[in-house]
C-alpha cells in the first residue's frame, strides 16, 4: 500500500492542520498516522478471517498480509530518523505491500500470484535510499535527494498496483457453456485500481513540498497524510467488495443458464439474443431427431450426453459465427446470427448442422432438424421469425429429418 505517513513535515516537531486554518480542529502528523495503523490493522484482521478455512478465497490472505505490513511500516518509520539501513528496508517493505496487492489480485483472477518482476519495485526502494549514502555520504543535501528518490520510487509501485487492478490479465477470457464470455470485471476492483492512482497527487504534493516549505512547518507535507485516511479504506473497500460482486454475477450468471448444457435457458437467450435483432438476422430452431427413442433404448444418462453433445458442437459453430446459442427445453434448440451473415445464411446453418455429425463415436447415433427463418424488415423481436423458423423445423421433420429447410 502506498504510505504518505513516513514523510516528514519538519525535523523534531509535529505539523496541525488548525496551525492554518484555526476553524479545523484536525489531529496532528503522529494521530494521523496512528490512524491508519490502526485501519490498516483492522482490514487486515478482517480480509484473514475472509480466507480463514477458504481454499477457494486465499487470495484475501495476500490482501491481509499487505494491510498487516503497512501497519507494521508506518511504525517502523517512528525509529527510521537517523538510521538510513533502516530506513531502506522499510521502503523496500513498503514496495513488498503495494506487490502483495498486486499478488491478491492475480490470485482472484486464477493465474499465477506472483511473477520476477515483482522484485524489481522493492529493489528500486532499497537502492535509491542506500545509494545515495554509500556515493555521498550522510549531508542535508543527500537527504533531500534521498527523499525525492524515495518518493518517487514508492509512486511507481503504487501505479503498478493500480493498473494491476485496472489492467486486463492475459487469459482472462474463459469458456462458458459453448461460448467465450470476459471474466467479470467488478466495480470494487475498479475502485481499489483508482485509489491505488490517486495516491499519485498526494506524492507529487510531496515532492512539490520539498522545494517550497515554510520556516517550521511544511503543510505540503501533512496533505498527503490525510488524503491516506480516505484512500486506505476506499482501497481496502474496494478489494473486500471484489468476491461479493463475483459471487453475485456467478448467481446472476447461472439463473441464465441451462443447468445440463451450459447454454443460455430461455431467459439467458431472449436477454443476450436481444442486441442481434436487426433486419436480415437469422433464426435457428434446431431439435433432436428421435430423442424420446435414445432415452427409451440408452437410458437418460446417455440422453443428456447427446444433449450436452449438441450443445458444444452446435453452441460452437454459433459462437464462432458471432451468434447466440439456447435452449429452450427438452430437446429444443434454438439459435440467432447476426444480421451481417444473411447473405450466406443458409450455408452458415448447413455448417451448424453438419457440425453435429462429429459427435464422438461412443454415443448412439443421433442427428438433428433444423429450421431457418431471417428478421423481416417490419419486425423488432424474433418471435415471428422464431415461428417461422419452428414451421421450417416441422417440414425438415416431416421431410425425413437430418435436415435443414430454409
Amino acid at each position: 500500500m502506498p504510505l504518505t505517513g513516513y514523510i516528514e513535515p519538519h525535523v523534531g516537531q509535529s505539523v496541525k492542520f488548525s496551525d492554518f486554518l484555526p476553524m479545523f480542529h484536525t489531529p496532528d502528523t503522529e494521530t494521523l498516522r496512528l490512524c491508519s495503523v490502526l485501519s490498516s490493522t483492522a482490514f487486515g484482521l478482517v480480509f484473514a478471517l475472509v480466507g480463514l478455512g477458504r481454499k477457494e478465497e486465499r487470495y484475501c490472505f495476500h490482501w491481509s498480509a499487505s494491510a498487516l505490513l503497512y501497519a507494521a511500516v508506518l511504525i517502523g518509520f517512528e525509529f527510521a530518523p537517523g538510521h538510513p539501513y533502516l530506513k531502506s528496508a522499510l521502503l523496500g517493505a513498503l514496495a513488498v505491500t503495494n506487490m502483495l496487492i498486486v499478488s491478491g489480485i492475480r490470485a482472484f483472477d486464477g493465474v499465477p500470484p506472483f511473477r520476477w518482476w515483482m522484485v524489481l519495485p522493492v529493489a528500486a526502494c532499497v537502492g535509491t535510499h542506500v545509494l545515495p549514502f554509500w556515493i555521498a555520504g550522510v549531508n542535508p543535501h543527500i537527504e533531500v535527494v534521498t527523499q525525492v528518490c524515495d518518493t518517487l520510487s514508492i509512486a511507481v509501485s503504487a501505479t503498478i498496483a493500480g493498473l494491476a487492478c485496472l489492467t486486463r490479465e492475459p487469459g482472462e477470457e474463459r469458456r462458458s457453456g459453448s461460448r467465450m464470455v470476459p471474466r467479470y470485471r467488478s466495480r470494487g476492483r475498479r475502485l481499489a485500481g483508482f485509489a491505488m492512482l490517486c495516491y499519485l497527487p498526494g506524492y507529487a504534493i510531496a515532492l512539490s513540498g520539498y522545494l517550497w516549505t515554510v520556516p517550521g512547518h511544511n503543510l505540503l507535507a501533512l496533505i498527503p497524510m490525510l488524503s491516506d485516511q480516505l484512500l486506505l479504506a476506499v482501497l481496502n473497500l474496494g478489494l473486500l467488495a471484489m468476491p461479493a460482486e463475483r459471487a453475485h454475477q456467478r448467481l446472476r450468471a447461472a439463473a441464465q443458464r441451462d443447468p445440463l448444457t451450459g447454454v443460455w435457458n430461455r431467459a439467458g437467450f431472449e436477454s443476450h439474443a436481444r442486441s442481434l435483432v436487426e433486419p436480415g438476422a437469422t433464426v435457428l430452431a434446431i431439435d433432436l431427431d428421435h430423442f424420446k427413442q435414445i432415452n427409451d433404448s440408452h437410458g437418460h444418462a446417455v440422453g443428456d450426453e447427446v444433449l450436452r453433445a449438441l450443445a458444444d458442437l452446435a453452441g460452437g459453430e454459433v459462437a464462432s459465427l458471432g451468434g447466440e446459442f439456447g435452449r429452450l427445453g427438452g430437446d429444443e434448440f434454438v439459435a440467432v446470427l447476426p444480421a451481417s451473415r444473411a447473405s450466406y445464411a443458409q450455408a452458415c446453418a448447413q455448417q451448424i448442422h453438419d457440425a453435429c455429425r462429429l459427435h464422438s463415436s461412443g454415443m448412439p447415433k443421433w442427428t438433428i432438424s433444423v429450421g431457418l427463418a431471417q428478421v423481416r424488415q417490419d419486425e423488432s423481436h424474433l418471435r415471428d421469425a422464431l415461428q417461422r423458423a419452428d414451421r421450417a423445423l416441422y417440414q425438415s421433420k416431416v421431410g425425413g429429418r437430418d435436415k435443414m429447410t430454409a
